[in-house]
C-alpha cells in the first residue's frame, strides 16, 4: 500500500474505533463529511473519467426481454396443464 492509502486506512480505523468508544453509531453524517473531506484531500488526483453506459445491441436487448417473458408464459401454461391433469387423475 502506498503511504497515502495507509494513512487513509489508519484514519478510517481510528474514526470507527473512536465513534464506537463514545457509543456513537458509525458512520454518522458528521463523521461521513469529515471522511469525505479527507478523501478529497488524499485522493484529489483520482481519475474523473466517467463510464458511458450504452444500450446493448437491439438483438441482445430483444433476447433479454423476450426470453423471460416466454419462460414465464411457459411456466404458467405448465402449471395450468398440470392442475387440469391432477383433476382427471384424482
Amino acid at each position: 500500500m502506498t503511504n497515502e492509502v495507509q494513512q487513509y486506512h489508519e484514519f478510517t480505523q481510528c474514526t470507527e474505533k473512536g465513534a464506537v468508544r463514545i457509543h456513537c453509531y458509525w458512520p454518522n453524517p458528521l463523521v461521513e463529511g469529515y471522511i469525505i473531506r479527507i478523501h478529497k484531500h488524499f485522493f484529489s488526483n483520482c481519475s474523473l473519467d466517467r463510464v458511458v453506459w450504452l444500450d446493448p445491441p437491439e438483438e441482445k436487448l430483444l433476447a433479454l426481454i423476450l426470453v423471460p417473458v416466454f419462460l414465464t408464459l411457459a411456466m404458467i401454461a405448465l402449471v395450468v396443464w398440470c392442475s387440469k391433469r391432477s383433476d382427471l387423475l384424482g
